[in-house]
């Protein structure tokens, strides 16, 4: 009966019904999880409403318009080292298992010498720098730490277009570098020389670069300081900035809101080898004095007096009775365009040629511009009282050999110094004061310290007795064969050194 009652047709019926009316409510409840499609208002029906100024107005494209010209203008150097290796062959592989060699014992000592000896291999190491284009045919500019030590550069322009090229010159002292894309090029996009000069702390500027091989990479900021110098001996004038500059934008364009470029992207300020906020730019009126040189003449010719300097303090300033900022001259060397013009030991330089020289880097940076042979005034402060003088510079070369002036203002261009620096000591000495690394010089084994006591410049000739930079340089720029001979005085032992002439 039970069986009957529970599937009579009656509650069959009623079942079906009741699943009917469940179906439908989850239907409906899974229809209701999903708006109707356009039924829902997303966002507000109107802007927001903000008095902005017509010049606030204005502004808001003013970073992508300088961008737009800016971007093409500026290229991706990938510069590759290629250096030469030596590697042993691989060990015999049976040798691994403890099978020895699987041939004869002479067989196996003629493979054994073949592996022995190292094999030569190719090693290219590449980095991503900057550059900017200067010239529609192709000159580029450039650091000279991205490209000085390449065998291979390769140019790439914004729209991916890849040019070879090569190194016209590079001035370590600045950091400036020119290369010139191989290719007969033309119409290239050019940036546009601004007037660094006119900088002042607080104007807008935009870094184009490749930081992190990320291309055509554009950060705006502001010029943070001027006239920063980061220590060594460098000619140092660099705009400081806070747009963002990481690895890679080194060469890269710092531009002011007009889109004119006022600088060369250089160097940052990091605890982590990225961005904290410092970065460093050097001025493009320094940078295209040097590239005008380097592709005119080859070279960088920078204004000599012959002085050592010293910083003022507010102590020494205030026991000098000054109220100008200055540069103090420790030394006044012979026979060099300072003593010649009467300047003295003790003497506060102030200007040279109109220009302030508040501080040793100024001056430094001010007498590098100067021409040689050409007459200037300098401005001083002697016992209190200011004077004007007229001096005539001599030439300091990038390795700072020295070049005179003849009677008649030529340039009389000495021959090198082996990538090492003299200077007159006391008691008639001529001491090595500086020796760079990997230079004729270094290579030779003469170091910082060492005394040149004589010099001979032929086999037939004898050795000559020098005390002077002067006389050394005159005995070197007379030199006639391959090498010369110099000997020297380190720790009271004498000994020769011979130093191959470079034509």
């Amino acid at each position: 009966m039970f069986q009957n009652k529970m599937f009579s047709p009656k509650n069959f019926m009623s079942v079906i019904f009741i699943g009917l009316i469940l179906t439908g409510c989850f239907a409906v409840t899974k229809e209701d999880k999903h708006p109707k499609s356009g039924s829902v208002q997303f966002g507000a029906k109107n802007p927001p409403v903000i008095n902005t100024s017509p010049e606030l107005a204005s502004f808001k494209t003013i970073f992508a318009d300088v961008a737009e010209k800016v971007i093409p203008v500026v290229v991706s150097i990938t510069s590759t080292q290629i250096d030469t290796i030596y590697q042993r062959q691989n060990q015999n592989p049976y040798d691994f298992f403890g099978f020895g060699f699987p041939f004869g014992e002479q067989q196996q000592q003629q493979r054994g010498q073949q592996q022995q000896k190292p094999q030569p291999k190719e090693r290219r190491q590449s980095g991503v720098g900057s550059g900017v284009i200067v010239s529609s045919d192709g000159y580029i500019l450039t650091n000279s730490h991205v490209v000085k030590d390449a065998n291979e550069i390769k140019i790439t322009l914004h729209d991916d277009r890849e040019y070879p090229a090569k190194i016209i010159g590079f001035d370590t002292l600045s950091d400036v570098a020119v290369v010139k894309i191989t290719e007969n090029v033309k119409d290239l996009p050019i940036a546009y020389l601004g007037n660094s000069d006119k900088l002042r702390p607080g104007d807008w500027v935009m870094a184009v670069g490749n930081p992190f091989n990320l291309s055509s990479t554009v950060t705006t900021g502001i010029v943070s300081a001027l006239g920063r110098h980061t220590g060594g001996e460098m000619y140092q004038n660099f705009i400081q900035t806070d747009a963002a500059i990481n690895p890679g934008n080194s060469g890269g364009a710092l531009v002011n809101i007009d889109g004119e470029l006022v600088g060369i992207n250089t160097m940052i300020y990091t605890r982590s080898g990225g961005y904290m906020g410092i970065g460093f730019a050097i001025p493009i009126s320094m940078a295209k004095n040097i590239m005008e040189q380097l592709i005119y003449t080859g070279e960088v010719k920078r204004g000599w007096l012959g002085i050592s300097i010293g910083n003022l303090d507010q102590n020494m300033m205030d026991a000098l009775g000054l109220n100008e900022k200055g540069v103090l001259i420790n030394e006044v060397f012979e026979n060099e365009p300072a003593k010649k013009a009467g300047i003295q030991s003790g003497d506060v330089v102030i200007s040279i040629d109109g220009k302030k020289t508040p501080n040793p880097n100024e001056l430094r940076n001010v007498v590098a511009s100067l021409i040689a042979g050409k007459k200037y005034t300098i401005e001083i402060i002697r016992d209190g009282k200011k004077r004007q003088m007229v001096v005539v510079p001599a030439v300091r070369g990038a390795n700072g050999e020295i070049a005179t002036i003849d009677e008649k203002g030529d340039v009389v261009k000495e021959k090198q110094t082996f990538g090492m620096t003299l200077k007159e000591g006391g008691e008639g000495k001529l001491e090595v004061a500086k020796v760079e690394a990997n230079k004729t010089a270094s290579n030779a084994g003469i170091r910082v310290g060492d005394v040149v006591l004589a010099v001979k410049t032929a086999s037939d000739k004898p050795f000559v007795e020098v005390s002077k930079v002067e006389g050394f340089n005159k005995e070197i720029s007379q030199a006639k064969g391959q090498s010369v001979v110099l000997r020297l005085e380190r720790n009271g032992q004498k000994f020769f050194v011979s130093l191959k002439l470079e034509k």
